[in-house]
């Protein structure tokens, strides 16, 4: 099926569907993970994090879009060999940049450690540094699969990384606790190790099934114009996503070292684990779907914009920011309404201080939810129109407001603080990038109306759970999500929020489409 017949919104529920696995089983994993290390354990755990997906983003985190944007116009005009060989020279390249970052990390693992206020972080950081060699060559061959249109490999790398963390990482982790925290937190590294480096596999043996084999050799002469056009598209994009986990890092580093001039440092780097782990954990899962449609519009906005198609570029502009509203509303809604509740049910191991902390934080955090959402959609429609520099600067000004934010805010608020300061800078990063999409494409009038539609159901919702959860059971509060949460999607999907073609375009979507017309003729 070429690139063209292909539904971007068909492609992103494939990835969305993936990800609600994936995210599910990481819930498996993650729930019992911190139940095994404790808060402070989760706190070492996440220390860890930031500094490697930095590493991830100045490596490969853009390649899947820049690759991809690249194959699709190749495929367009029709340039297949092309396209394969742009995929070679980029593997060839990103597994020698991956091997390189492998062992940079692994000999300034004890120096991170010592930066970071925590020497218990050191043997983590050589676990999972191979990691990045896998997740190099990983990203290449989903900007490839991505660019032809097909979402699925992408879709099944995602199940595939967690499950193996899920059987793998939380096994070692349980085995290893006997010996300290520290052997217990590298046990589960080495699960996100190994996932990462079954996936990238998958994808190869799935490309070479349909494929000639890959020319792995580093000729920078003859790849010179293929490296020039990846970077053309990759270096703003890259940029802009260093900010992200650069905020995260910085987090890592402020929060433990600032908090720790008031409070014992083990406190401090159990609050940085009940917020970054626990908290965090919640607050991304809607996000995290939200993004799959990042993934799956670009490629389409990039051949929309080669052909000059704006009817078609405003289309799914506007279609994809709604659909991350629609999943990122209702997130925000059940966040603020009932964290006691989800916390309580998912993280039992937690002190009763420990949940009233973890409370307050979701809480505090629930609107990041909308405005997170808001943020990765629109930037992927900027880097999709190729306005990757006005998407840079965009998020650049966010970084920088987090930064300010955080420091400012942790001496005031305590650990409140990195909850406030993320609500403050991403609703200015989703302002900023609205307001340049509204200057390129003009205002879209179909979208305020959507938006204040999804809040009203939304909020509803939000009511009726919020009514359910002060009986105390939380059985009954979960029920209650469940029923709401399948009474809200109904009540969308049979609104007007979701125009004729766009509901046909879902799955099932004609099916969908004749009983939206019957209950409408009746009503």
């Amino acid at each position: 099926m070429s690139t063209k017949k292909r539904s971007f919104i068909g492609g992103a529920t494939i990835i969305m569907v993936a990800t609600i696995v994936a995210k599910i089983i990481g819930a498996l994993y993650r729930i019992p993970l911190t139940n095994v290390l404790g808060a402070e354990g989760m706190g070492v755990y996440q220390l860890i994090f930031p500094v490697y997906s930095l590493i991830l983003s100045v490596s490969s985190g853009a390649l899947p879009i820049a690759i991809s944007m690249l194959v699709s116009d190749k495929l367009a005009g029709g340039e297949k060999e092309d396209a394969r060989e742009l995929l070679s020279s980029a593997l060839s390249a990103l597994l020698m940049v991956g091997v390189a970052l492998t062992l940079v990390l692994i000999l300034l693992s004890g120096a991170i450690g010592r930066l970071q206020g925590s020497q218990d972080t050191s043997i983590g950081y050589v676990i999972i540094a191979p990691s990045i060699l896998f997740v190099s060559g990983l990203s290449v061959m989903k900007g490839y699969f991505q660019g032809t249109a097909n979402m699925f490999p992408t879709a099944l790398s995602q199940i595939i990384e967690a499950v193996i963390k899920l059987v793998v990482g939380l096994s070692l982790s349980y085995f290893l606790m006997r010996y300290g925290v520290k052997w217990a937190v590298a046990g589960g590294l080495l699960g996100v190790t190994i996932g990462e480096a079954m996936a990238f596999f998958t994808l190869y043996i799935m490309y070479r099934k349909a494929n000639p084999p890959l020319n792995l050799s580093l000729d920078f002469k003859a790849s010179k114009e293929k490296y020039k056009e990846i970077l053309n598209i990759s270096l703003p994009i890259t940029i802009g996503g260093i900010v992200f986990p650069l905020t995260q890092m910085i987090d890592s580093f402020a929060v433990v070292n600032i908090l720790s001039r008031s409070i014992q440092t083990g406190l401090a780097t159990s609050y940085y684990g009940l917020y970054s782990g626990c908290v965090s954990s919640l607050i991304n899962l809607p996000i995290v779907i939200g993004l799959s449609l990042g993934v799956a519009v670009v490629p389409h906005l990039s051949q929309s914009k080669a052909s000059h198609d704006l009817y078609s570029i405003k289309k799914k502009t506007t279609t994809a920011i709604k659909i991350s509203l629609i999943i990122g509303v209702p997130f925000a809604v059940l966040f603020f309404v009932a964290p006691d509740s989800l916390l309580g049910l998912l993280y039992s191991n937690l002190s009763r201080m420990e949940l009233s902390v973890a409370t307050r934080l979701l809480r505090i955090s629930s609107i990041t939810v909308i405005f997170l959402s808001v943020n990765q959609i629109s930037t992927s429609v900027l880097q999709g129109l190729n306005f990757t520099k006005l998407a840079l600067k965009n998020t650049v000004v966010t970084g920088i407001c987090k930064v300010i934010c955080d420091v400012i805010m942790l001496f005031i608020f305590g650990i409140d603080g990195v909850a406030y300061s993320s609500v403050v800078s991403y609703a200015l990063g989703s302002l900023l990038n609205l307001v340049s999409i509204t200057q390129i494409m003009g205002r879209a009038q179909e979208l305020v109306k959507n938006t204040s539609v999804i809040a009203l159901v939304s909020g509803i919702m939000g009511i009726m759970i919020y009514a359910v959860s002060r009986v105390g059971a939380i059985w009954l509060t979960m029920s209650a999500i469940a029923v709401f949460g399948v009474g809200y999607l109904f009540t969308v999907v049979m609104s007007n929020v979701f125009t004729e073609e766009e509901v046909v375009s879902l799955p099932m979507g004609k099916k969908i489409a004749t009983i939206r017309r019957r209950i409408r003729r009746k009503s």
